[in-house]
Parts: C-alpha cells; structure tokens; sequence
C-alpha cells in the first residue's frame, strides 16, 4: 500500500471516529475509570470501578467494566446506547489471546473496540501521541517506547513473581525478607524489621497466616514503613530505595538500548504511586530529567480512537 493511501485511509478513520461519541477506559489492576465524550469533546460522563485485570480474575473484570459502561450510559439524557459508542481500552492483562477474546467478546453492541494495554494508553497519553518513552512505577513496573514508524516495545511488566523490578510490591517483598531476616537472627534488627514484624502479626503463625494471604498490593502498601524508616535514619530501608532507584534506571537504560536507534531527542515520562518518592534518585542515575507529561492514561485511549495516535503495535 503507498504512502499516500494509507495517509488518506488514516484521514479517513480520523473523520470518522470525530463524529461519534468515544468511552474511554483505563481498566487497571487497582482500579478501573472510564469517561464519555461526545464528538465535540464534551465529557459526559466519567467514572471509576473496581480491579480490572483480565488475566488475574477475568470474570471479575467483565463485570466491573459492564458495570461502569451501564452507569455512564444511563447518565447522559437521553441515555446513550452502546451502538453509537466507540469502546476504547487500556487494559491490563490483555496479552494471552484467550483472554483478550473472552473479555472483549463480552462487552458486544459498540460500534467499534479499540483495545490496548494500560500502560500502551498511559504512553500516547503522556506524549501526545508522539514517539517517547516512559516508566510506571506502582504496585509494579513497566517500561514502554514508542518508535516513529508507530511500533511499540515493553519491558518488565512480568508480574510480582518474575518481575516488576523497583515497583511497590517488588520493595515491600524485600523489606519482608530483610525483616524476617533479622527476625531469625541472620541479621542485625533494624528499625525497619522492628517496624516490619510488629506490623506482620505477633509470632510465627500470624507472620505466616500475612504471607499466605499477601497480594502485590498487600506488599506495595509496605512502603510508607520504608519511607519512614528511611527518613528515621535507618540504613537497610534506604538501601532498599537506592535498589528501586536502581532497577528504575536500569528499565530506563532497556528502553534505549533497544532495536530502534537513538532516543535523543524523545521525551521520557515517569508516572505511578512511587513516581515522587523515587524521581531525584533516578534522575541522578540516568543524568536526565523526565519530561512533565500532556495527559494520562484516558488521554490515551480517546487520541488512539480518534486516529491521532498509533493504535499499540508491538515489535
């Protein structure tokens, strides 16, 4: 195909999706938000839900966002019917084929789905669209990169088990085990341990019965009792933030190292819960500032239906 006929087919699909009202959802595995907008850009209606992440509790995640498009739906006057909405999604978990087709499948009678990963919608949202890089990190962690032919790459991302290097629930999982650590007495006590054990349960069975429960979440919401132990003077909890600090650069340094060529020039975004606490830290490892974004993860999904921005395509 040329040049000029894809330019005119994109022109196209630009006019096209102008003209009719766009939900925009960004379904996370925290939470799940969601804004109407009419084709002049009004919003509607907007929205949050609950968890929604389709390859930790499919089930669960239909039903939060049917539960959302409802709700929304039945704010406007008169009520907006699913036929003359775009669907356009960031979701998390939307890798494994099955899945993606069950949840998507699901959520039939609009007239059309744009789909893409959450942190693919965060990317454009915060670029405008345009070539950038960025990193999340929340209760986990992901780099991604978009080049200027429109394809994308993401690195980690890979859960709290293989990955998700310098996120929330990867520093609560090793303030833990430097905690249980010294509880055994393989290492000295620390004000994080002290703070850590207390917080765990009295005694082996409670410690235990906490470990046998705990979500990434539960181990993300650990980190205020880093960062107060850090800010007590406390050596083992900071250690543990120059180690995030660490693996951030290092999935900085991943994203400009990939096929592509160089990122001189590309903006570099950082956005999620631990973004602050870590910035100065990171910022010193890779000698750069990270560039303030144009919009968030909602931002993204409404330029990705309108057609003025790459749908996620990735290498």
């Amino acid at each position: 195909m040329s040049a000029d006929r894809r330019l005119r087919i994109a022109g196209h699909r630009e006019q096209v999706f102008m003209e009719r009202t766009i939900l925009a959802v960004d379904a996370g595995g925290t939470k799940c938000r969601a804004r109407l907008v009419a084709p002049d850009g009004t919003v509607l209606a907007s929205g949050e839900g609950g968890a929604c992440n389709p390859s930790t509790e499919l089930r669960g995640a239909i039903a939060v966002l049917d539960a959302l498009v409802n709700v929304l739906c039945r704010q406007t006057m008169p009520q907006t019917e699913r036929g003359s909405v775009v669907l356009s999604l960031g979701v998390a978990g939307l890798v494994d084929v099955n899945r993606r087709t069950a949840f998507l499948s699901a959520h039939e009678g609009f007239a059309e789905i744009v789909a893409m990963s959450d942190g693919y919608a965060a990317l454009i949202g915060a670029s405008g669209g345009r070539p950038a890089r960025l990193v999340i990190l929340g209760t986990g962690a992901a780099g991604h990169r978009l080049f200027a032919d429109g394809t994308s790459i993401q690195r980690d991302g890979w859960g709290f088990l293989g990955g998700d290097r310098g996120s929330g629930a990867w520093l609560g999982r090793r303030a833990v085990e430097a905690a249980l650590k010294s509880y055994d007495g393989a290492a000295p006590e620390s004000l994080l341990s002290q703070r850590l054990v207390a917080l765990l349960g009295s005694g082996e069975a409670a410690i235990l019965d906490w470990l046998l429960r705990a979500t990434p979440r539960d181990f993300a919401s650990l980190v205020p009792e880093i960062v107060a132990a850090a800010e007590a003077g406390d050596g083992v909890a900071d250690a543990l933030l120059e180690a995030a600090a660490d693996e951030a650069a290092a999935l900085v340094r991943s994203l400009e190292e990939s096929d592509g060529g160089e990122s001189e020039g590309e903006p570099l975004y950082l956005l999620g819960g631990l973004s602050e606490l870590l910035r100065a830290r990171i910022e010193t490892r890779i000698e750069q500032r990270f560039d303030v974004p144009q919009g968030g993860a909602l931002d993204g999904c409404l330029l990705a239906a309108r057609g003025q921005a790459p749908q996620e395509r990735r290498r």
